[in-house]
């Protein structure tokens, strides 16, 4: 419904707010109103952990990817989907997302 923080009317009922944010996990939470509950009241969301590596350059932007591989001179990262090679001297510091370990086939 838009950007918070947002003033909504909501009806009776139960209602599932939905909050996202480019580079943060999703998240969603549950509201069940009866008709003995007063007008207003304030919900608190915090998103989850970022869901990117950050990398800071020297010029001051800020990139959400998926650091791939680090060397003497290039950084290779995954940018909207796409590999890209950032030179290492233009990059000012990376801040690493602890990633949920990928399951691993089992070979037989």
């Amino acid at each position: 419904m838009g950007v918070t923080p947002k003033q909504v009317e909501f009806s009776l009922g139960k209602h599932n707010l939905q909050f996202s944010m480019t580079g943060y996990h999703s998240g969603s939470y549950p509201v069940e109103l009866g008709p003995d509950d007063v007008s207003g009241g304030t919900v608190s969301y915090e998103l989850g952990a970022l869901a990117h590596d950050t990398i800071e350059m020297r010029d001051g932007t800020t990139l959400n990817a998926d650091v791939e591989s680090v060397d003497a001179t290039t950084i290779t990262a995954r940018i909207g989907g796409q590999l890209q090679s950032l030179d290492r001297n233009q990059v000012k510091r990376i801040l690493f997302t602890q990633r949920d370990p990928v399951a691993s086939e089992q070979v037989r």
